[in-house]
C-alpha cells in the first residue's frame, strides 16, 4: 500500500521538520509532503525526500489535505498528521494493517494528550451535535467509531476520492463531517488499539478557534439539512454561549473580542452556505475582528472560550464519558 503522509504546515518549522524527518525514515512511509498554508519557503535542514508545496492561499486543514491529495494521485493511502503527534513504526503499520482491510476507509490509532486523556472511539451529543469522546478506549482490539480526530488519521484514497474531505469548514469539523460522510457512503472509521501522543500546541488562539467551531458546527447541520439540531445549537449559542462570553469580557477586563468572534461565527454559521470544496476565498475571516495576526505561537488556555469543544483534538475537549465503542469482530 504506497502511503503518502500529510504534514498541514503554519508558523516556526522546527516542529514540522522533526516530524517530516522521522516519519521520512519510515519503512511503512513511501513519501512525506508538507503543505506550507503561510506560503513559507522550503526550509534549510528538512530531508531532500521530503515535498514541500505552497498553495497559492492558505487553504485550512481540510483544503491543505485536498492539495496534497491532488498532488500525490496514485497513493493508495495517506496518513494525515498534525505536527505535534507523534507515531512510531509499530503504530503506522498496525493502522495501515487495518485500512487495508475491506470497505474500512478511515483507521486512526488511539490518541493520548500530554494531560493522559484519550481521544478515541467518538461520536456526537444527540441534540447539539458537539464531537464527544467515548470513554472507553479499545484496548485490545480494533472498535468501529463515528469519527476521529483529524490530528492524526489514515485515510484510503480511494475512500478520500469518492467523499473528498470538504475545505470549505476552514478550520475545525472537516474530521467530523469527512467520517460522517465515509460511513454514509459504506465505508468504516475504525479506532485502533495503537497509541501516538499528542503535544497539545496551540498555534491558533483559543478564541478565534471558538469562531470556526461555532460556524462549522452550524454550517454541519444545515449540510445535512437538520433543521430542528440547526435551531438547537443556534439558541443554545445565542443564549447561553454569547451572554457567558460577554461576562466572561466584562469579568476578565479583555474588551470585546471574544464576544465578537462569538457573534460573528453564530451569524456566519446561519448566513449564506458556501459550496462544498475548497475554502471562501476571504479564509481566515477571523482577522476581519481581531487586531493581531491570524495564529500565535505558543498559544495556552481555556480551549472551550466560546463554550464549545474542539474537534480535531480529543484531549482539549470535554472530558471523556462512559461508553462503548462497538468492536470488530
Amino acid at each position: 500500500m504506497k502511503t503518502v503522509a500529510v504534514i498541514i504546515h503554519w508558523g516556526p518549522p522546527d516542529p514540522t521538520i522533526e516530524l517530516a524527518t522521522r516519519l521520512d525514515g519510515s519503512v511503512h512511509v513511501d513519501q512525506v509532503t508538507v503543505v506550507a498554508n503561510d506560503r513559507s519557503e522550503r526550509p534549510g535542514g528538512l530531508a531532500p525526500g521530503v515535498s514541500w508545496l505552497v498553495p497559492s492561499r492558505d487553504l485550512g486543514f481540510g483544503g491543505g489535505f485536498r492539495h496534497a491529495a491532488e498532488a500525490f494521485p496514485s497513493a493508495s493511502a495517506y496518513l494525515l498528521v498534525d505536527n505535534d503527534v507523534w507515531i512510531d513504526d509499530t503504530a503506522i503499520a498496525a493502522c495501515l494493517d487495518l485500512l487495508a482491510g475491506t470497505n474500512i476507509g478511515v483507521v486512526a490509532p488511539t490518541l493520548v494528550g500530554n494531560t493522559g486523556v484519550r481521544s478515541a472511539a467518538a461520536r456526537r451529543t444527540r441534540f447539539l451535535v458537539a464531537p464527544t469522546v467515548l470513554g472507553h478506549a479499545p484496548v485490545d482490539r480494533p472498535s468501529e467509531a463515528h469519527w476521529v480526530a483529524g490530528a492524526v488519521m489514515f485515510i484510503k484514497a480511494a475512500c478520500h476520492r469518492r467523499v473528498p474531505m470538504d475545505g470549505r469548514y476552514f478550520l475545525g469539523f472537516e474530521d467530523v463531517d469527512f467520517c460522517h460522510r465515509a460511513r454514509n457512503a459504506g465505508w468504516s472509521v475504525v479506532i485502533s488499539p495503537a497509541l501516538a501522543w499528542h503535544g497539545g500546541r496551540d498555534t491558533v488562539p483559543p478564541a478565534r478557534y471558538g469562531y470556526y467551531e461555532i460556524r462549522n458546527r452550524l454550517w454541519f447541520t444545515r449540510v445535512r439539512h437538520w433543521p430542528v439540531r440547526t435551531t438547537l445549537v443556534a439558541l443554545w449559542t445565542a443564549v447561553i454561549t454569547l451572554p457567558r462570553t460577554v461576562v466572561l469580557d466584562l469579568f476578565r477586563r479583555r474588551g470585546t473580542a471574544v464576544s465578537t468572534l462569538v457573534l460573528h461565527g453564530l451569524v456566519d454559521g446561519l448566513g449564506s452556505l458556501p459550496p462544498s470544496g475548497d475554502p471562501r476565498p476571504d479564509e481566515p475571516r477571523v482577522i476581519r475582528w481581531t487586531a493581531e495576526g491570524w495564529m500565535t505561537e505558543g498559544m495556552s488556555g481555556a480551549s472551550r472560550v466560546s463554550g464549545l469543544p474542539r474537534s480535531r483534538t480529543g484531549e482539549q475537549g470535554p472530558r471523556p464519558r462512559a461508553g462503548k465503542a462497538r468492536r470488530l469482530d
